[in-house]
């Protein structure tokens, strides 16, 4: 997936959803394997679980379009990022329930 495609797909979608849950105002900064961890170690999610290199494709993606800051190998989820990502989400929510 290129960052030159600027239609989001489904998957990346899905994944901007789950990261608005788990921004929490108490901690901000992730490494990636922290996100990963947090968002997919629910026994519950195997059969919407992505492998780790699909996770990361789609975070460089999201990344890439603005949607979350990376600095550091940190990636920052905030109430700014929060809100960036509901918007994202809203405005192409029709992929989603297609």
């Amino acid at each position: 997936m290129s960052l030159e495609d600027n239609t989001p797909t489904k998957e990346i979608l899905i994944l901007c959803k789950q990261l608005q849950v788990i921004c929490d105002s108490d901690k901000t900064l992730w490494t990636m394997e922290q996100l990963y961890q947090q968002i997919f170690d629910d026994t519950t999610l195997n059969q919407n679980r992505l492998s780790f290199e699909r996770f990361m494709d789609n975070m460089n993606w999201i990344i890439g379009h603005g949607l979350i800051s990376f600095d550091d190998d940190k990636l920052n989820i905030d109430g700014f990022s929060r809100n960036l990502l509901i918007h994202f989400f809203n405005e192409h929510r029709e992929i989603v329930e297609n």
